[in-house]
């Protein structure tokens, strides 16, 4: 028997409860050959810093399926600004990623997509929050330079502490 959580996502408080600590598992795959490209398993951390931003980090261990292993890490910084979401590659908010407008989706839940060119490289994104209380980042990045999909599902950590809608 499957319990349905409610649904704990709100456009104007997504970067609220976004804070703190997560879990996530990636894959990588070859967009041209369908191929499996590797896997990321690893933990993330979304830290307040202001009123309404946030410091994302991310740590984990990438094996690729050649048979290849190393650590992968990663930043962004979040800004939540009404009911959009921005996401930055720097502190300074100066180069934008994605600017996220959340609505819910024919499936009830709340779901978000955009776009970012990266030079020649087009990375066409999509995020679920889903009923469970994790989240799903999804990449499909098209371009001469690259062509991959990568698929994350973040779950809380058991035991983390969540960070209520009127903290920030």
């Amino acid at each position: 028997m499957t319990t349905e959580h409610p649904l704990p996502w709100v456009a104007e408080h997504l970067l609220a409860a976004l804070q703190g600590e997560w879990r996530f598992s990636r894959s990588l795959q070859d967009l041209v050959t369908r191929n499996p490209i590797g896997t990321v398993q690893g933990q993330a951390r979304f830290t307040p810093e202001g009123a309404s931003a946030a410091h994302y980090t991310e740590s984990g261990q990438m094996v690729l399926q050649s048979g290849g292993s190393f650590r992968a890490s990663g930043s962004y910084f979040f800004s939540q600004q009404g009911a959009h979401l921005c996401i930055y590659f720097d502190a300074q908010q100066q180069r934008l990623f994605h600017r996220l407008h959340p609505a819910v989706d024919q499936d009830g839940q709340l779901s978000a997509s955009s776009s970012h060119l990266c030079i020649a490289d087009r990375y066409d994104s999509s995020y679920e929050f889903l009923r469970s209380g994790g989240f799903v980042i999804e990449h499909q990045v098209r371009g001469p330079h690259k062509s991959y999909r990568s698929y994350t599902l973040y779950e809380r950590l058991a035991g983390a502490p969540t960070t209520s809608s009127t903290a920030i």
